[in-house]
């Protein structure tokens, strides 16, 4: 799709729709920071046959999407009840909804955007590299991570705006910090303040299946998720359901 194909108009507005797919991702990155992943279904999402994948499974359908994310607002209010009880003379005496969020602080900036909005202007791809952290309280206690990995998207315009279709948020890296990502992880003991957290699960995924390995030195060379090229409509292209 060659943007001399286009009016000074239809060009306008595929701008506004990048503007608006960028701003999109920024919101979701955002939200995830606040801990408000509760508001990211409702607020981002498409309910037509949306998938989200992960280096180890797929959650397909609305149902199991909006459950991984109200798992994420359950966790983060077990995690913040047991900081509570950890520190009674800082948080002792706050209601759930002050301490909600305690704890988490979960940083994806995205980086080296390649969109391409379809010439029919119905559909998007997306792909972003995303160099985290995750500071989060896992069973063993408070735990730092880097994370190093894509976001690989299809958007979806409806009445509303531009929504999340499929989302492949896969990591080449989830290492502690100050462990070396080459070698076997140091494994810390649990700590009975936090036991719990090693009993929580998220829900299982509608298939588990490896979407992408985890980086180690005996790993074959693995190319970056395919990137968005110029299509007409979706039926031209790829998609990032996997």
């Amino acid at each position: 799709v060659c943007d001399s194909m286009y009016t000074t108009e239809q060009l306008t507005q595929r701008w506004e729709d990048q503007r608006a797919i960028k701003n999109l991702m920024g919101k979701y990155a955002n939200i995830v920071l606040l801990n408000r992943e509760q508001e990211v279904f409702s607020r981002f999402w498409s309910s037509d046959a949306p998938t989200l994948a992960f280096n180890d499974g797929v959650y397909r359908g609305v149902e199991a999407v909006k459950a991984y994310y109200d798992a994420c607002r359950d966790r983060n209010a077990l995690v913040a009840s047991l900081l509570q009880k950890k520190f009674p003379e800082r948080l002792g005496g706050m209601s759930e909804e002050e301490i909600y969020g305690i704890g988490p602080f979960k940083v994806m900036p995205l980086y080296c955007p390649i969109i391409e909005v379809a010439g029919d202007g119905r559909t998007a791809k997306g792909l972003w590299y995303c160099q985290g952290a995750k500071n989060d309280v896992e069973a063993c206690g408070p735990r730092a991570r880097w994370t190093l990995g894509w976001f690989a998207v299809d958007f979806v315009k409806e009445a509303d705006g531009w929504k999340i279709w499929h989302m492949q948020y896969l990591n080449d890296v989830d290492c502690t910090c100050g462990q070396s990502w080459g070698k076997e992880p140091v494994v810390y003991p649990d700590l009975p303040e936090f036991a719990p957290l090693g009993d929580f699960a998220y829900p299982a995924y509608t298939e588990a299946k490896t979407v992408r390995a985890y980086y180690t030195p005996g790993r074959p060379i693995t190319e970056a998720p395919a990137i968005p090229e110029p299509y007409e409509t979706f039926a031209d292209t790829f998609s990032y359901a996997v």
